[in-house]
């Protein structure tokens, strides 16, 4: 399994968030559009496709008015980074098995 933390901006109004989330992805795979609207769903946005590309996503419907834009996506373990420690991944999956 390899990491994919990727950067969104969250876009309401004159108001913007820089936010990040992972996906695990299986070796040698890469992030699909479905991956990223499921990781969103887990953040509770529940987001369409608005320009595949630029990453843009916007609400499934409903009265919210927002727009979430990938930025920046990282893979670990497409270069020698596999091998190092990823000390805040750690730490967020600690917090998350601590909370279940």
């Amino acid at each position: 399994m390899r990491e994919c933390i990727f950067h969104f901006k969250v876009i309401r109004g004159n108001k913007t968030e820089t936010l990040r989330a992972l996906i695990m992805l299986d070796s040698n795979k890469t992030p699909t559009i479905t991956d990223f609207i499921e990781a969103f769903e887990q953040l509770g946005y529940h987001v369409r496709l608005e320009n595949e590309h630029e990453l843009i996503f916007a609400p499934k419907g409903g009265k919210e008015d927002y727009k979430l834009d990938v930025t920046r996506i990282e893979i670990k373990g497409e270069t020698d980074e596999q091998s190092q420690h990823d000390g805040e991944l750690k730490a967020l999956v600690e917090h998350l098995v601590r909370r279940n």
